[in-house]
């Protein structure tokens, strides 16, 4: 049987119900199993909440997903305002049939809407692939820096070195701007 084709929606999150937010959760939950201890009731996202989400549901189910939060990061000593995005799942039992890429060209109009120079995310060097695929370009020996709360609220500063990616938007890639890169909030 052939899966029913999933409706598409982007919502603000103040237009989020607490349902809305409990069915993101379950899906994170599922497409992220190491943190499904982040994503319980009606917690739908894991550092700092999206603006904008791009959502895909079938019959009411989440089946993907990305949080969308317009932010200044500083790079290389200078502010650089970008959409930060993170929360980038889709259910287990749907990956490989084409709905990332399809969930990251929506995020591509989205952050264009948003009328940001660029997207910034981070993500786990295997994946990275599958992000240049959509346009997304990995930052060769950048260092980010952010700040990260467990989940009972303790917080700490993260640095990773590996898989920054960066999605010209209303920029190219020659107008970002090199060196170290620090969130000044947490990640989306």
């Amino acid at each position: 049987m052939t899966e029913p084709a999933p409706e598409w929606t982007v919502v603000r999150e103040g237009d989020l119900t607490l349902t809305d937010h409990e069915a993101i959760a379950a899906m994170l939950a599922q497409a992220f199993p190491d943190w499904d201890h982040w994503y319980v009731g009606g917690r739908s996202w894991s550092g700092m909440q999206p603006e904008r989400r791009v959502i895909a549901a079938v019959d009411d189910v989440v089946v993907a997903h990305v949080g969308i939060r317009r932010m200044f990061v500083t790079v290389g000593g200078r502010d650089q305002l970008v959409g930060a995005v993170g929360l980038v799942g889709v259910t287990p039992r749907l990956q490989g049939r084409g709905l990332g890429g399809e969930l990251l060209a929506r995020t591509a109009a989205v952050l264009d809407e948003l009328a940001v120079p660029f997207g910034l995310l981070g993500t786990g060097e295997d994946r990275v692939p599958f992000y240049g695929s959509a346009g997304w370009r990995l930052l060769s020996d950048t260092a980010g820096w952010y700040s990260a709360f467990t989940a009972d609220g303790a917080g700490l500063t993260v640095v990773d070195d590996e898989g920054w990616l960066v999605l010209p938007v209303r920029a190219t890639l020659e107008d970002w701007p090199g060196g170290e890169l620090h969130w000044d909030a947490q990640l989306v």
